[in-house]
């Protein structure tokens, strides 16, 4: 895989840095956010803007077990805080790294941390993409990482923009453009195994874009990863259902419309084959 798009060479320290703190502290984990969105981009050669965050989710028992991760990367590997997020490192070079815990240090599906700046965050999602929702990547850099999959990088996106609307509008976008993109990306899942879009008529075919195909195939692989939680299914749904409702109202609507040039009926579409995929 080439992974240019995302600056192997500037990166492979830093993974070679994280890997070695998960490693020695046993803890498990997989990569989210921009960086596993460029590596499913770099893999179908699709370029995109360039971020210098890296995310990790971490699998952690308590408070302890997190403090223990980032008090390695600062005595080892001359990490540093920041005074604005306490889930945030910065390394030598100043490369940001979220690391984002999960499992049984949550409390009512978030974590609460004593720190500065930002101390809590919610993580609903991340134990289901854990089991279900992630597959391992091998890199340029040497690293085999689990990386979540594109359509769970969209359902982490459309619960972090529920939770925090006003600071989460990206996420919009983000999610606009891998709904873009997908069929071109993952044009073999979607003839492999999600076929059967493909019997309807000639005629209703022709009435059906690519991306409405790509959203909803990207809605079925969203309810494989959650299936088994009913009321974040219910959530994902009246999320989306929501949006579709508001129309022109809807932030997210907009900023979907912004980002790509769309019409707004055309990311509305997307939306409704969207649920239509998780409702299946």
């Amino acid at each position: 895989m080439n992974l240019n798009s995302v600056r192997e060479g500037e990166l492979k320290d830093v993974f070679d840095a994280l890997e070695e703190a998960f490693r020695n502290l046993d803890i498990d984990y997989y990569l989210i956010g921009a960086i596993a969105r460029d590596v499913w981009y770099a893999r179908g050669k699709k370029d995109f803007r360039k971020t210098k965050d890296v995310d990790f989710a971490v699998l952690v028992g308590n408070k302890t077990a997190y403090e223990e991760v980032r008090q390695f990367l600062k005595d080892h590997k001359n990490f540093r805080d920041t005074k604005e997020n306490s889930f945030v490192l910065l390394t030598p070079t100043g490369v940001q790294v979220d690391i984002l815990p999960f499992g049984e240090i949550e409390i009512d599906d978030g974590v609460n941390l004593d720190g500065a700046g930002l101390t809590n965050i919610k993580v609903n999602g991340f134990m289901e993409v854990y089991k279900a929702g992630t597959e391992e990547v091998s890199m340029l850099t040497g690293h085999v990482f689990k990386v979540a999959t594109l359509p769970s990088i969209v359902l982490l996106k459309l619960i972090a923009f529920d939770d925090r609307p006003e600071k989460r509008l990206k996420d919009a976008r983000d999610i606009a453009n891998i709904i873009n993109l997908y069929f071109d990306l993952q044009t073999d899942l979607i003839y492999g195994e999600h076929s059967d879009i493909f019997l309807a008529s000639e005629e209703q075919l022709n009435k059906v874009s690519l991306q409405e195909i790509a959203a909803m195939v990207i809605g079925r692989e969203i309810k494989k990863v959650i299936d088994k939680n009913d009321t974040l299914l219910g959530r994902i749904k009246k999320i989306l259902d929501d949006n579709i409702t508001q129309s022109e109202k809807s932030p997210f609507n907009r900023n979907m419309v912004e980002e790509t040039g769309s019409s707004l009926a055309t990311v509305v579409s997307w939306l409704k084959s969207m649920l239509i995929g998780v409702s299946d």
